[in-house]
């Protein structure tokens, strides 16, 4: 379980996970190989899984961010999942969800056209509902 050190390096992980090792151990009051020593072990129990990096997806080209809340008839999930798979490079993440729709997918379409033809396939699988992201905060 980890303690409150450990919260406070995956904290500053999460903010910036190319943090410098000197400079998180000046955070946490421990020295750096001692850090690194909390970080392997977080490694291998499986608390940190993975190191990402966030982009702004207005200068990549992906203006249209939404979020879609999807209801699948079980005779269409071979169908739809293969449809996610055709569409990956538009979907950011894909989760399995409670209520009344089983799944959310996180996307960004490089405009709305891109966006209506995925909702028109979707639409012939699935009943859904569209979120559109104003704005991050």
């Amino acid at each position: 379980m980890p303690d409150e050190i450990d919260m406070a390096i995956i904290k500053a992980l999460n903010r910036d996970s190319r943090i410098k090792t000197s400079h998180l151990a000046k955070l946490v009051h421990l020295t750096a190989p001692a850090v690194a020593a909390r970080i392997q072990r977080l490694t291998d129990t499986g608390v940190i899984t993975r190191y990402t990096v966030e982009v702004d997806l207005d200068k990549l080209g992906f203006p249209r961010q939404v979020f879609i809340q999807v209801a699948v008839q079980e005779q269409q999930h071979a169908a739809y999942l293969k449809l996610i798979h055709h569409y990956h490079n538009d979907i950011r993440h894909h989760y399995r969800t409670t209520g009344q729709f089983a799944y959310m997918i996180e996307g960004a379409f490089p405009d709305r056209h891109d966006l209506s033809d995925f909702l028109q396939a979707l639409s012939k699988l699935a009943t859904y509902q569209v979120i559109d992201v104003i704005d991050d905060i």
